[in-house]
């Protein structure tokens, strides 16, 4: 009977090289596989709002693949939502390394910064982000709103361009109307009020464009009210505050402000009503005693 030939040692070594390798590369895909259905199963559960079941999937996800990007920036933008913030800057970070290019996470990265108070960050990310992104109005109109806070007039190159991007939002000729506002309350301070009344009448335009196309907003007419109250039009004012308590009851500015027109207006009955319901929603807290102490003024 023949005897089975002796495979030489070096080839057993190169097969055995070349078997790892493959087990290697196969194990990739397998991997990749699960991350992708680890990821899609939290979008899933996203749309349900069941974001804790969300995030779970999202860090099997990146156990499965730690440089998968989408995943990181998904789960920075939830932990963002939950006011986590020190977890989704790490998150939405990684996600803006190795999405290098994406507008969308340097801009979910800058709100993350905004929320945590790091506004030089967020201002730095959101401008990396119109800039790879310079046709999304979204991304622009919010580098206009935080721009607005430092820097009023330079807010209003953005906003504007967010309209002409997309000039059916409404929200854009809001933020508009109120970079508008601040710029006149920072010419009004260097005396240029020539200067200032031409904004003043810009922002009333643009909040007023926002309202025809939009009127249910609560925020809007709280802003509306604002500019009233400035521009020393008390019933325009009360109008636009008692609208927006209408629409949230819950926005004890409007309240606040709402009582402190009325006292103007000598309706000194609403007046109170007004500073009462501040007072329930911001109980405890010193403009809740200053409201306490309007009150027993008007009853004098």
């Amino acid at each position: 009977m023949p005897t089975a030939a002796r495979v030489p040692r070096e080839v057993i070594v190169r097969l055995s090289l070349l078997l790892a390798v493959a087990c290697l590369f196969a194990s990739v895909p397998a991997h990749a596989d699960r991350a992708s259905t680890f990821y899609h199963q939290a979008m899933a559960l996203k749309k349900q709002r069941k974001i804790k079941a969300a995030i779970a999937k999202l860090k099997d996800a990146l156990r499965e693949r730690k440089d998968y990007a989408a995943a990181h920036r998904s789960l920075g933008i939830l932990y963002r939502r939950q006011k986590q913030l020190n977890k989704a800057i790490f998150h939405l970070e990684k996600a803006s390394k190795l999405e290098s290019s994406s507008g969308q996470a340097f801009y979910s990265l800058g709100l993350a910064y905004y929320a945590a108070g790091h506004k030089k960050k967020a201002l730095a990310a959101l401008d990396r982000a119109a800039s790879l992104d310079p046709k999304n109005a979204r991304l622009v109109a919010s580098l206009g709103a935080l721009v607005m806070r430092v820097d009023p007039e330079q807010a209003l190159r953005h906003l504007k361009k967010a309209i002409a991007l997309d000039g059916k939002n409404p929200k854009h000729y809001h933020q508009l109307g109120v970079a508008y506002r601040r710029a006149a309350a920072r010419a009004q301070r260097k005396g240029q009020k020539a200067k200032a009344d031409g904004y003043m009448k810009e922002a009333e335009k643009q909040l007023l464009v926002s309202l025809r196309m939009n009127a249910s907003r609560s925020r809007l007419h709280f802003d509306l009210g604002v500019l009233y109250r400035r521009l020393g039009k008390v019933a325009k004012a009360i109008e636009h505050y008692k609208r927006a308590t209408i629409l949230e009851p819950s926005l004890a500015a409007a309240w606040w402000d709402l009582g402190h027109m009325y006292k103007m207006a000598k309706q000194k009955g609403e007046a109170v009503k007004a500073f009462k319901k501040y007072i329930a929603l911001r109980g405890g807290t010193a403009s809740a005693r200053v409201a306490e102490k309007r009150i027993q003024e008007l009853g004098k």
